[in-house]
C-alpha cells in the first residue's frame, strides 16, 4: 500500500515540536541555552518507568515549574507555549494544556503549531468525556481550521478540521473542509475515503458541494 507522505510528514510534525521542546527544554532547565499530530503527540508521554524518570533528571514538575518561570519573562515565545503546553500533557493536565494554548494563542496569533496542538488536546479530552464530546470535538474542528486558514495550503489540517467537525455532529462545516482537503490532495490515501464520506452526508441530509 502506498503511503502518503504528506500526511505522515503532518502528524511528524507535531511529534517533532514536542520532542524538540522538551528535548531542548531540558537543556533550557539546566541552564544552558535559553531559546529555542496515524500519529498522536499523546504516544509521546505514554512510556517510561518511576525509576526512568527518577534518573533521567528534572522531574516533569521541576520543568513545570522552570518553564512558567521563563514564560513570565518572555510571555509571547510559542516555542515556551508549546513547551510548558507538552510538560502538562506528559503529566496528564489537560486542562492546564488547553488553558495554555488558547493563552497562546492570543499572544502568539501567527504561529500555526499552536492550534494543531490544541485541536489534539481537544480531541484527547473528547475521548476522555463522552458526555461533552460533541462540544470538545467542536472547539478541535475550531482550532485545526484555524490553522487552516493561517496556513490554506495544508492539506492535512482541513482534513482533522473536517475529521473534528464530523465527530461533533457539524456535517455542514465537515464537508467544507474535506472539499477544501480534497481540492488540495484529490489522489491522496485518504481521498475515496473522503469522497465517500461526504457522499453520504449528503445523502443523509448534510450541505456542500458534491
Amino acid at each position: 500500500m502506498m503511503i502518503d507522505r504528506r500526511r505522515v510528514s503532518f502528524w511528524t510534525r507535531l511529534i517533532a515540536i514536542g520532542l524538540a521542546v522538551v528535548f531542548v527544554g531540558s537543556f533550557v532547565v539546566m541552564g544552558i541555552g535559553s531559546t529555542f499530530p496515524a500519529y498522536n503527540i499523546f504516544e509521546l508521554f505514554g512510556g517510561g518507568s518511576p525509576q526512568q524518570q527518577e534518573t533521567a533528571g528534572p522531574t516533569p514538575q521541576e520543568q513545570i515549574e522552570q518553564t512558567r518561570s521563563q514564560l513570565q519573562e518572555n510571555p509571547e515565545n510559542p516555542e515556551l507555549i508549546k513547551r510548558l503546553a507538552f510538560l502538562y500533557i506528559q503529566t496528564g493536565d489537560l486542562d492546564q494544556a488547553v488553558a495554555t494554548l488558547e493563552e497562546g494563542r492570543e499572544v502568539a496569533p501567527d504561529d500555526p503549531d499552536i492550534p494543531l496542538i490544541l485541536g489534539q488536546v481537544y480531541q484527547q479530552q473528547a475521548a476522555n468525556n463522552p458526555d461533552r464530546a460533541d462540544e470538545l470535538n467542536r472547539r478541535a474542528g475550531d482550532a485545526y481550521a484555524a490553522a487552516a486558514e493561517m496556513e490554506p495550503g495544508n492539506a492535512q489540517a482541513h482534513l482533522a478540521a473536517g475529521d473534528a467537525y464530523s465527530a461533533a455532529g457539524e456535517e455542514s462545516r465537515a464537508i467544507e473542509h474535506w472539499n477544501r482537503y480534497l481540492e488540495l490532495e484529490p489522489e491522496g490515501e485518504q481521498a475515496e475515503q473522503i469522497r465517500q464520506q461526504i457522499s453520504d452526508l449528503l445523502r443523509s441530509g448534510g450541505e456542500g458541494r458534491p
